[in-house]
């Protein structure tokens, strides 16, 4: 079975700049471990609902997340936004 990629668009790296340092070294060391190079990326994350229901969310700290799409067909997981659990959602722009 082919591997998944991990991409970043320029919302996530916006979004990541704003965190303070240690928070961001941390999330991109989670998003290292599991997310670069897995079979199934879904199974550390959650599929949401409504109309967000083509995103997964993914817990990397306790209170902070990493909203992607997966692409399953080409094995790719595109990194949105990332950002404290209170306002991420809030910026999507859906």
């Amino acid at each position: 079975m082919a591997k998944y990629t991990v991409e970043f668009l320029e919302s996530f790296e916006k979004s990541l700049k704003k965190l303070d340092r240690e928070t961001q070294r941390k999330i991109m060391k989670w998003i290292n471990q599991h997310l670069h190079n897995v079979d199934f990326p879904t199974k550390p994350g959650k599929v949401l609902t409504g109309n967000l229901d083509s995103y997964v969310r993914f817990r990397p700290l306790k209170n902070y997340r990493v909203i992607a799409l997966v692409e399953e067909n080409i094995f790719k997981i595109i990194c949105v936004n990332v950002g404290h659990r209170s306002d991420i959602y809030k910026r999507l722009d859906i």
